[in-house]
């Protein structure tokens, strides 16, 4: 009887890190577990390296460390959708801490893994978000749901996508500064302040100014 073996499905993947050290252990991990996947792996050392790595080439999987100097894991996810915004980014850290987990994924990434995961667990991660699906650690899922259940802002205002006058606006609307004062203040109309507000409203998904208010105190703009 003639059998014939399922051809390995070849996943092109990128590692952004900038510890030789971990990508090598990357490597290694994933080429240890080959099996119904072949992995067909390039490096980059920095943000900026992988930014001119996905331009040149797409990947199924990026990789990408939340600590590296220049720019910064969120950074380079952010620019990597920038010019690939169906790109299937994978964060990858030492830290679990709510605000690294929420900037990661506010600038596009899939899911958030800790460095210590498991090969068959790294490879599950990388199939959940091929499938666009999201993918935590387990440390990281039980973060995300306390958060919810708390119903606490984390991250950054920028990372919500606030720009720096929306942020100027936000914090005198905290200081409980009317429109008309903010529009003095900030030498702009005011409607122009009309606006910014009903941005602060959407992006930050508050209800009222009562709403702007207890966000401020959770970013500690006031």
């Amino acid at each position: 009887m003639v059998t014939t073996e399922v051809p390995a499905k070849t996943i092109r993947l990128l590692i952004a890190d900038d510890h030789q050290m971990v990508r090598d252990g990357i490597r290694v991990m994933l080429e240890s577990q080959e099996g119904h996947y072949k992995f067909i792996i390039t490096e980059a050392e920095s943000g900026e390296d992988a930014i001119q790595k996905i331009l040149r080439q797409n990947f199924d999987v990026i990789i990408v460390d939340y600590q590296m100097p220049g720019l910064s894991g969120a950074e380079t996810v952010k620019s990597i959708m920038l010019y690939k915004p169906e790109a299937k980014v994978l964060a990858l850290s030492n830290y679990d801490e709510l605000s690294y987990i929420s900037n990661m994924l506010a600038a596009g990434a899939k899911g958030y893994v800790l460095k210590n995961i498991e090969p068959t667990q790294l490879i599950h991660a990388m199939q959940t978000i091929m499938d666009n699906k999201a993918y935590y650690s387990n440390e990281v899922a039980v973060k995300l749901l306390d958060a919810e259940r708390s119903n606490v802002r984390t991250g950054t205002p920028e990372s919500y996508g606030l720009t720096k006058r929306e942020i100027e606006v936000f914090r005198m609307i905290a200081l409980e500064m009317t429109n008309d004062e903010i529009a003095e203040a900030l030498a702009i109309g005011k409607r122009t302040v009309d606006t910014h507000r009903q941005n602060l409203l959407n992006k930050l998904h508050a209800k009222n100014t009562v709403g702007l208010i207890k966000a401020a105190y959770e970013f500690k703009l006031i």
